[in-house]
C-alpha cells in the first residue's frame, strides 16, 4: 500500500515537474500586451478585431504546445514583420527610438538655466513704456474709431 502510494506521488510530481515549464513559460496576458493587432494597431489584449482574434488563438495554441513566448513572439514577427511588436526591441538600429527621446528630454532639463538667464537680460533691454498719447494721437484713434462703427 505504501509503496502504492509513493509510486503514484512520484508519478505526479514527475508529470507536474514535466508540465510546469510548459504552463509557465508562457504568461499569455503579457505576451498580447507587448504585440499589436496589424490591422487596428492596439494592443493585442484590448484588441477585437478579427485578425487580433485570430492571433491570440494561435498564441493560446501554441502555448499550450509548449512554445516558449520568445518562439510565439519570432513566429508573429516571421508572419507579420515587426510592425507586431508594440515597443521596438532594444538592439540595433532601433535603438534610436530608446535613446534619442532620452537626449532629448537631457538637453532640453540643460538648457533651461541658459534659455532663462537669456530672458532675464533681454528684459532688463526693454525699452521703457511711452508716456501717455499726445492729443493728435488721441484725435486720429477717436477718428479711426468712427469710421469702424460707422
Amino acid at each position: 500500500m505504501m509503496r502504492r502510494v509513493a509510486g503514484l506521488v512520484c508519478a505526479v510530481v514527475l508529470a507536474l515537474t514535466w508540465a510546469a515549464p510548459a504552463m509557465a513559460s508562457v504568461n499569455i496576458l503579457a505576451l498580447e500586451q507587448q504585440l499589436q493587432c496589424p490591422t487596428c494597431d492596439t494592443p493585442l489584449n484590448v484588441s477585437d478585431a478579427p485578425s487580433a482574434l485570430r492571433i491570440k488563438a494561435y498564441i493560446e495554441e501554441k502555448a499550450a504546445d509548449g512554445w516558449t513566448a520568445n518562439q510565439i513572439e519570432q513566429s508573429l514577427v516571421a508572419q507579420f514583420g515587426r510592425e507586431i511588436l508594440a515597443t521596438p526591441p532594444k538592439s540595433g538600429f532601433d535603438l534610436i527610438v530608446w535613446i534619442v527621446p532620452t537626449v532629448l528630454i537631457i538637453a532640453g532639463l540643460g538648457a533651461i538655466p541658459f534659455v532663462t538667464r537669456m530672458w532675464t537680460r533681454r528684459a532688463k533691454h526693454v525699452a521703457p513704456a511711452a508716456g501717455p498719447a499726445s492729443p493728435e494721437e488721441i484725435a486720429r484713434l477717436e477718428q479711426e474709431l468712427r469710421r469702424l462703427r460707422d
